[in-house]
């Protein structure tokens, strides 16, 4: 865990290498009808309220994850247009959401690194919580479901349906804030230390170039 760190992604080389990254893993798998065929970089990255993430192992980006906030008052996010009739009620209700998407990682990397998964999901939940969301939402596929349950506690909000331009079957699930204890007392890794959640989800863009930070979960347990 400590040969990894966190960059969030503000240069437009860094956003050239995620794009790389996510046009390489999306295209290994069969998820959709088409493949890419250019570094897969989308308007919604450079939105303000977007946090889109690199972990670096070795100065290599090995993983990436973008994160959105998900509100009445905030643009649509991946989750919000696939499932728009499930969550649109909850949003006017005035409840807040993390949606995560845009999760790629560097299949030869995780034969080093197997927990990369955890690591890149670990800042979903951490974020869930820093920021106060009600749910910290996943649109994945159906095969999926399972890990998500068994991993993070998740329960199915929409779905199964097979969304357009998708060769694959796709379900809405979403892990309660309430739940995020649950997590870390299963995984010890999902701890973190306020410090690390203020350098990732509230530093000012203009004030510092971006800062690479190093996973806290032993220092926070060590505190425990």
């Amino acid at each position: 865990m400590e040969a990894i760190e966190y960059r969030r992604i503000t240069t437009p080389e860094d956003f050239e290498d995620v794009g790389a990254l996510r046009l390489k893993a999306f295209n290994a798998k069969d998820v959709y009808e088409r493949k890419f065929d250019s570094p897969l970089v989308e308007a919604l990255d450079f939105e303000p309220d977007t946090y889109v993430f690199g972990l670096y192992h070795a100065d290599q980006l090995v993983a990436s994850m973008r994160l959105n906030m998900l509100s009445a008052n905030t643009p649509p996010t991946p989750a919000m247009e696939l499932f728009s009739e499930t969550l649109s009620p909850l949003l006017a209700q005035g409840m807040v959401f993390v949606d995560p998407s845009r999760f790629a990682i560097d299949a030869e990397a995780s034969k080093i690194q197997p927990a990369l998964p955890l690591l890149t999901h670990r800042l979903s939940t951490m974020m869930t919580l820093h920021k106060r969301a009600d749910y910290c939402l996943c649109a994945v596929k159906l095969e999926h479901e399972a890990y998500y349950r068994r991993v993070f506690g998740a329960t199915r909000l929409a779905g199964p349906f097979e969304p357009e331009g998708m060769c694959v079957q796709a379900v809405l699930l979403g892990i309660s804030r309430n739940n995020v204890d649950y997590i870390m007392s299963r995984n010890p890794l999902f701890h973190y230390t306020e410090t690390e959640a203020r350098l990732l989800f509230d530093r000012l863009e203009d004030a510092l170039p971006p800062l690479c930070v190093r996973p806290t979960a032993r220092y926070a347990l060590n505190a425990a």
